[in-house]
C-alpha cells in the first residue's frame, strides 16, 4: 500500500506581506506633475540668488525625470506602490 506523501513544512509559514498599492489615472498625475513643473520653473525666474535657484533647478531636474517616467507609461493608470508592510 502505497500512500501519497502528505506535505510537511516543520516551520509554519508565515503570512505574505502585504505592499500598498495607489493608482492613479495617468493623465491626471501627468498633468500634475506639469502643473508642480511650470510653477517651480516660475519660482526659479524669481530667486534673486544663486543657490536658490540651484535648489530650484535640482527639483525641476527631479520632476522632469519624474515626468518622463510617466509619460514612458502604457495603459489608462500608473500603479504607485510603497515598502511592504512588515
Amino acid at each position: 500500500m502505497s500512500e501519497d506523501p502528505v506535505p510537511y513544512s516543520a516551520a509554519p509559514q508565515s503570512p505574505q506581506r502585504l505592499i500598498p498599492v495607489l493608482q492613479v489615472p495617468r493623465e491626471e498625475l501627468r498633468r500634475g506633475v506639469r502643473d508642480t513643473l511650470f510653477v517651480l520653473h516660475q519660482e526659479r525666474l524669481w530667486h534673486s540668488t544663486s543657490a536658490e535657484r540651484e535648489g530650484c533647478l535640482a527639483q525641476i531636474a527631479f520632476w522632469e525625470a519624474v515626468l518622463g517616467w510617466i509619460q514612458e507609461q502604457s495603459g489608462d493608470t500608473v500603479n504607485l506602490m510603497g515598502r511592504a508592510r512588515s
